[in-house]
């Protein structure tokens, strides 16, 4: 109940078409990585490059100035580039810098940095997608305002996402290369919280982000303690 009344209220807050979403979620929950008492690295998270565009399944996401189209006779949920506050390789960059620093503390993080660190990350995001099937249970219940959003708080529909970062790499100060990770994909398929107005599809993706950050920076903490 508590994602579809996140869903709701943004919604109402809405008055016009200005973009209004942000790549967050909850960092305070992460816990700690273990990795010794020796740790005492610096390190720099550049911007990570966008290469979305070169990718034929991210078209409508870039195309639509809708986040609720119809794809392959289907209305659907996406979570359209048009609605984001700021470029989403650059938000996915900062949202990655916070989560390394939460798990890592023993880590000094910065992002675009890589002169002041120890180590630094490269990558390239060729995928943050989301869809969902629209929910014709939550329009309806949506005529109905805050009563008829409770009446139908548990509206789930099937849905995908994809998140997938390219060309993982670091290196450290003197600009070695240290480590290739290589392409980190993630693809999640389910039922996923829906909403009237199609706005949960972001915060369906923002949660997937943080599951997959969490096993990216764990296979980076491997690397960065090797490197100590």
């Amino acid at each position: 109940m508590r994602n579809l009344l996140f869903c709701f209220c943004i919604v109402t807050l809405m008055t016009s078409c200005k973009p209004t979403q942000t790549i967050v979620y909850n960092i305070d929950r992460l816990k700690t990585l273990e990795v010794g008492n020796n740790v005492n690295l610096s390190f720099s998270v550049q911007t990570f490059e966008d290469i979305r565009s070169e990718s034929e399944l991210n078209e409508t996401h870039f195309a639509s100035n809708q986040w609720n189209t119809e794809i392959n006779g289907q209305q659907s949920c996406i979570n359209s580039e048009v609605l984001y506050k700021k470029p989403v390789a650059e938000q996915m960059t900062a949202i990655f810098a916070q989560h390394l620093n939460k798990k890592m503390p023993q880590i000094s993080v910065f992002v675009n940095q890589k002169e002041n660190a120890d180590y630094y990350l490269e990558a390239k995001v060729k995928h943050f997608y989301g869809i969902q099937k629209f929910s014709t249970a939550a329009a309806v219940g949506a005529q109905f305002g805050l009563i008829g959003a409770l009446a139908t708080a548990s509206a789930k529909t099937q849905g995908t996402i994809i998140i997938e970062l390219t060309d993982i790499k670091v290196f450290d100060k003197q600009n070695n290369l240290i480590a290739s990770v290589g392409d980190f994909r993630k693809e999640y398929e389910g039922e996923f919280p829906a909403d009237a107005n199609c706005l949960c599809i972001y915060r369906n993706i923002n949660q997937k982000l943080s599951e997959f950050n969490d096993e990216l920076i764990g296979l980076l903490s491997l690397e960065i303690q090797n490197r100590k």
